[in-house]
C-alpha cells in the first residue's frame, strides 16, 4: 500500500488524547482514477483500550464507553500492529489528530506525508456552514449521508465517508496521483485568512496592507513555531 485512510475514535480531544478505535483502508490511484470503496468490510477496524478514562464528551460522540474497551488490548499494542509500515501517505479528516494520536501509542509518524480531507474542504468551500466530515458528505454524497449517517463517529464508517469525499476531490481538481492529492492538500492547508486571536476572520493579506497589522504578522513568524502553514501565508504576505 501507497496510502491508506485513517480513522481514530479517542480518549478526548487533546493532545495527549489516547486511541479507543482505530480504522484502516488502503487506496490506491489506476490509471489515473481513484479506487473508492462503499463497504465498510473493506476497512480494518479495531477497539482498542487507552491508559487514560474516556471523556464524557468523547462518550458521547463516539458511543464508547470505558467498559466497552475494558478488556480489549492496549491502544499500544494495537496502533504498532495496525499501523502500516512502507505506507507514504496518510489520509483522515482532520488528519494532523489522527497522526497525534498514533504518536501517543509510540507510533513513529514521522514516516508518514499527511493529507488532510479537511483541509481541502475548507478551502474548495470556504462558505459551507460547516466541514465536518459529517456535513461535507451531506452536502456533496446527499443519498450515502442520507442512508449512513446512523453509523458516523464510528472509525469504519467514517473511513469511507473519508474515502468517498475524496473520491469527489480528485475528481473536481482532475487529480490523478497520491503525489498530486498530497501537493494540493499542503497548498489547502496554507490559511487565507486568520485563524484566532485578535484578528481571527479577518484576511492575512488584508493585514499586510497596514503598518499595525504588519507587525502583528511579524510577531506571528517571529513567535509562532508549531503551526507552519500559518507562518508560511505571513511571510508570503509580508512579502508581496
Amino acid at each position: 500500500m501507497k496510502a491508506i485512510v485513517l480513522d481514530f475514535e479517542a480518549t478526548d480531544s487533546s493532545e495527549d488524547a489516547q486511541a479507543t478505535e482505530i480504522g484502516i483502508m488502503g487506496v490506491e490511484f489506476y490509471e489515473g482514477n481513484l479506487d473508492k470503496s462503499d463497504d465498510q468490510k473493506d476497512v480494518t477496524s479495531k477497539r482498542c483500550k487507552p491508559d487514560r478514562p474516556i471523556s464524557f464528551g468523547a462518550m458521547a460522540v463516539t458511543n464508547i464507553f470505558n467498559e466497552d474497551v475494558a478488556d480489549c488490548e492496549s491502544h499500544t499494542e494495537i496502533c504498532a500492529r495496525a499501523m502500516p509500515k512502507g505506507v507514504t501517505y496518510i489520509i483522515g479528516h482532520n488528519v494532523d489528530f489522527d497522526i497525534r494520536v498514533a504518536a501517543n501509542a509510540g507510533v513513529d509518524v514521522g514516516q508518514y506525508k499527511a493529507i488532510c480531507t479537511l483541509a481541502i474542504m475548507r478551502n474548495l468551500y470556504p462558505d459551507a456552514d460547516s466541514h465536518t466530515l459529517g456535513a461535507m458528505s451531506c452536502m456533496l454524497d446527499y443519498e450515502y449521508a442520507r442512508t449512513n449517517m446512523k453509523d458516523a463517529h464510528g472509525a469504519a464508517a467514517d473511513v469511507v465517508m473519508t474515502a468517498r469525499l475524496l473520491y469527489l476531490i480528485c475528481k473536481r481538481q482532475n487529480i490523478t496521483s497520491m503525489d498530486q492529492l498530497y501537493e494540493f492538500s499542503e497548498f489547502a492547508r496554507i490559511p487565507t485568512h486568520f485563524p484566532f486571536g485578535k484578528h481571527k476572520g479577518v484576511a492575512i493579506a488584508e493585514l499586510a496592507t497596514n503598518h499595525d497589522g504588519r507587525g502583528y504578522l511579524q510577531w506571528v513568524v517571529n513567535s509562532i513555531k508549531d503551526n507552519e502553514y500559518l507562518t508560511t501565508a505571513c511571510k508570503k504576505a509580508l512579502s508581496e
